[in-house]
């Protein structure tokens, strides 16, 4: 499972009503994880990429039912629910049984499945300003994070 923290602010933020916002980018697309999220960063995210679980959805430890530091340390979740969708989507389930307070934005081709009742959803073509839009509205509008 290949974690890697892009963007990442040395101090603790006490104020999580505002940016930066600790971003969990989770996709298990390649090119995502040697993508430049410098216009996220832009937009106040701290960003880290964890591409999930290969076929076996086991090796990830919220599936398990155990912590995950990157779920527990982040404020808001990118999350890519294509090309497996059943396999993700179970993911996608245990994380937010372990964090149901956690705003998080699905990207997919498919309908979405009942685990992203809840989630903001956007379109894999969404532009990266998109993205940026969608995350910073889903994080502004949770109140435990203005709280």
């Amino acid at each position: 499972m290949l974690q890697r923290k892009v963007h990442w602010s040395p101090a603790p933020v006490l104020d999580r009503a505002g940016p930066p916002w600790r971003l969990l980018v989770e996709s298990p697309d390649p090119v995502v994880a040697v993508s430049d999220f410098d216009a996220y960063h832009r937009a106040g995210f701290d960003v880290t990429v964890c591409e999930g679980p290969g076929d076996d959805t086991t090796d990830c430890p919220v599936v398990r039912g155990e912590p995950c530091p990157l779920v527990t340390e982040a404020d808001v979740v990118l999350f890519d629910l294509d090309p497996a969708p059943r396999r993700r989507a179970e993911v996608l389930a245990a994380m937010r049984a372990d964090r149901p307070e956690l705003p998080i934005v699905v990207c997919s081709t498919a309908p979405a499945p009942a685990a992203a009742r809840g989630c903001a959803a956007i379109r894999p073509t969404t532009s990266v300003n998109g993205q940026v839009s969608a995350l910073r509205k889903a994080v502004l509008r949770w109140p435990a994070l203005r709280s």
